[in-house]
């Protein structure tokens, strides 16, 4: 057989990669399930492939979930298929409690990449299953200088660029270790002055781990706002200060935070909310005082609010009053002795036309109502 002909050659290329095609799975990752740990790191060395390593439990949901949605969708399949040695370990039997051990798994599920020698040199803690976020990251293992050991290493080494900052942030949350992400985010927000505010590669770094409203840093957002919005955009940077706002307004309406919370802190970042000069002033004003009220146990200052809130719609740019309704309403179902209170949270929840809410939140507004109602 002449082998040098062109048709034979390019008709033997196109059957090896139907063969090859063959090989790949694009309907789920291809796992093998607990094989002889030694054997895979065995397989990775004569390969020079990665392994991937999904550390689950029987009972854990999040498993999955990610078993379900993400593991069958075909881009992940592709990529996962061709590039790593995929492996599932049960952490709670046979050599799996041994690599629990061996690797310090403490949460499920935790997703490992595995070099031939034995080193995790990328980490994943967590079901992550919007978008793509979970088959971007996993594409980093195998990327020099952007694993989650490459940029540790180049942190320790001195390297503070922004794009290494903001990476390695990103692989401590992806890696779960939310004590030393906060460690570096404080330190190295401290160093900021104005300036970086205005400069769009400080910005994203801003923009991802800047939380507390009392903080230094969100005061130098808050005192140069128009000049960081002339820079950056001023829907991005009040986006940014509603999120902050926000999301501080519902620690505090959580009582599994309120032995944290600091009360001057709170009294200032109220004062704050009041002089904001934003359209969803009165919004985030109403909702952060009658959080505080909440806080601390004065319920007909709360109840007041909560009226204002209705009669005058304060919570009309609100994504979804009437979830934040039946909420206060339950706070006053659980709280509230006085029949005068409770009359009143009745009265928010049947403001709510109910039709229109989810069904999970429809089993809340009856419950709640119903609630109410026999205590009267």
């Amino acid at each position: 057989m002449d082998f040098n002909k062109p048709g034979l050659t390019i008709a033997i290329i196109f059957f090896q990669a139907m063969l090859y095609a063959q090989e790949i799975r694009y309907d789920r990752v291809d796992f093998q399930q607990s094989p002889v740990w030694s054997e895979v790191l065995a397989s990775a060395r004569q390969t020079g492939k990665i392994i991937f390593l999904d550390g689950y439990t029987k009972w854990c949901r999040p498993c999955k979930k990610m078993d379900k949605e993400v593991f069958t969708q075909a881009r992940v399949a592709n990529y996962f298929n061709q590039k790593f040695i995929n492996v599932k370990y049960d952490m709670e039997a046979g050599e799996g409690i041994d690599l629990k051990k061996r690797y310090g798994i403490s949460a499920f599920p935790t997703y490992l990449f595995i070099t031939g020698s034995g080193e995790a040199v990328h980490r994943i803690l967590g079901a992550h299953t919007e978008g793509t976020v979970f088959l971007d990251y996993s594409k980093l293992a195998d990327v020099p200088g952007q694993s989650y050991t490459d940029l540790q290493k180049r942190y320790r080494n001195g390297e503070r660029n922004s794009e290494l900052i903001f990476a390695y942030l990103k692989a401590l949350r992806m890696a779960g270790e939310l004590e030393k992400e906060k460690g570096i985010v404080d330190d190295y927000l401290k160093l900021m002055t104005a300036d970086h505010f205005m400069d769009p590669a400080y910005w994203g770094i801003i923009n991802a781990f800047l939380k507390d409203p009392a903080s230094r840093e969100f005061k130098i957002l808050m005192e140069n706002r128009n000049a960081i919005a002339e820079a950056i955009g001023q829907k991005e940077v009040d986006g940014k200060i509603y999120r902050v706002l926000e999301t501080y307004i519902e620690q505090v309406m959580d009582f599994n935070n309120w032995g944290l919370l600091n009360k001057e802190e709170e009294k200032a970042v109220l004062e704050m909310i009041r002089n904001l000069e934003s359209p969803r002033r009165n919004e985030l004003f109403a909702r952060a005082l009658a959080a505080q009220h909440y806080r601390d146990g004065d319920y007909y200052d709360f109840a007041a609010v909560v009226d204002a809130m209705l009669n005058f719609n304060l919570l009309g740019n609100y994504e979804n009053p009437d979830l934040l309704y039946i909420e206060y309403a339950g706070v006053m179902n659980k709280m509230a002795v006085d029949e005068r209170l409770l009359k009143k949270a009745l009265g928010w929840i049947e403001s709510i036309d109910y039709k229109d809410l989810p069904q999970a939140e429809k089993t809340k507004y009856f419950k709640v109502k119903e609630a109410l109602g026999g205590k009267l």
